[in-house]
């Protein structure tokens, strides 16, 4: 099993690479839908790897209530997803 720094790591590194991009859209091509939907994207996943390795808001692997821990994997997977989506429209726009 991978450690919580690799595990938080990842969605910190593309977040940042997201909200990075998406940023830099903005300012020169100033707001709009798909821009601003990666820049949020791009923050929650950096929130979600802040969350990974703080062990805060569910995300410890250790929690012994099993609906809980498929609640926070049904989430997590569904912003990766999301982002991921958001994330390719930005780049073939």
């Amino acid at each position: 099993m991978p450690s919580n720094r690799a595990t938080g790591a990842a969605p910190i590194a593309t977040g940042v690479f997201l909200a990075g991009t998406a940023a830099r859209e903005v300012t020169q091509h100033g707001f709009e839908r798909w821009t601003t939907l990666a820049l949020v994207g791009g923050l929650s996943a950096v929130a979600v790897g802040v969350g990974v390795l703080t062990g805060r808001g569910g995300f410890d692997a250790d929690d012994s209530d099993d609906r809980r821990d498929r609640t926070t994997t049904v989430a997590l997977a569904g912003l990766a997803l999301a982002s991921l989506a958001v994330g390719a429209a930005v780049a073939l726009a």
